[in-house]
């Protein structure tokens, strides 16, 4: 019952924070390159290609086991997005908070811009599950990395949706959707739904947390509510409407996609 338990140490987080406390920041196989599904490319100008660990630059290191390759060119010039993943590792570094093994996994993810003969990086992202003696997973989500140009000036954004999980039982993953643009970054952090449970999500379902009302419900209750919902939208203030709008449909169609992987 691990899971239940940490989420309902984070209730007060979600309800008064506007980030995780783990966001410097899957594939449906460990170490598998994410199949090649064409970009979505809402003006059709970027070619977006699956590239394999041997044709990417010897300058770039990858971290781990390579998740995702892609290689596409705008504005900017040549871009590659990686995405690796350490794990599981066996938990030394801090004391041990359950009897028996515990153990962690690092997932990473890099943009590189190519600038005259070399790549440099343009942002990054880390993000971890520690401390877990269960059933541990942390990896994008497959087929929801994507590269657009939603607002059409010829810069492409990057999108990768990912869950992280340490569970014993039947309870969701916690799931994160990261954009970026150039270096700027937008997320919505939150709580997937099981298969199970993804009746209650109706035509008028609010997916956006810091809107629901929880005045007078149960501990219990206020847990429920976190499914399928992410905990605000603040990091998409003063940035075209757009990204959100692309960034709520994409969460909706991932939330429900919680399997029970195992690293």
């Amino acid at each position: 019952m691990r899971k239940i338990t940490f989420i309902i140490l984070t209730i007060s987080v979600l309800f008064s924070c506007n980030n995780t406390p783990k966001d410097n920041e899957q594939s449906d196989q460990a170490g598998k390159i994410e199949e090649n599904v064409p970009a979505q490319n809402t003006h059709g100008k970027f070619r977006v290609s699956d590239i394999s660990e041997n044709e990417i630059p010897e300058s770039i290191e990858i971290k781990g086991a390579l998740l995702i390759a892609k290689r596409w060119k705008d504005n900017n010039g040549e871009n590659i997005l990686i995405l690796s993943r350490k794990g599981p590792i066996e938990e030394t570094e801090y004391e041990v908070e359950f009897s028996g093994d515990e153990s962690y996994a690092e997932l990473y993810g890099e943009q590189y811009l190519k600038k005259g003969n070399e790549f440099e990086l343009l942002w990054d992202i880390y993000d971890f599950e520690r401390h877990c003696p269960f059933d541990l997973w942390i990896g994008n989500l497959p087929n929801s990395t994507q590269i657009t140009d939603l607002d059409d000036d010829g810069i492409t954004e990057t999108t990768i949706a990912y869950k992280l999980t340490c569970r014993s039982d039947v309870s969701p993953s916690s799931m994160k959707l990261i954009m970026h643009e150039n270096d700027t970054k937008m997320a919505l952090r939150g709580t997937m739904i099981l298969e199970m449970d993804k009746s209650r999500i109706s035509d008028d379902f609010e997916y956006d947390l810091s809107k629901v009302d929880t005045t007078g419900l149960s501990e219990y209750e206020r847990i429920n509510e976190l499914f399928g919902r992410y905990s605000n939208e603040n990091d998409f203030k003063n940035q075209p409407s757009v990204f959100l709008t692309f960034a709520k449909k994409s969460w909706k169609k991932f939330v429900d996609k919680d399997e029970f992987e195992q690293l």
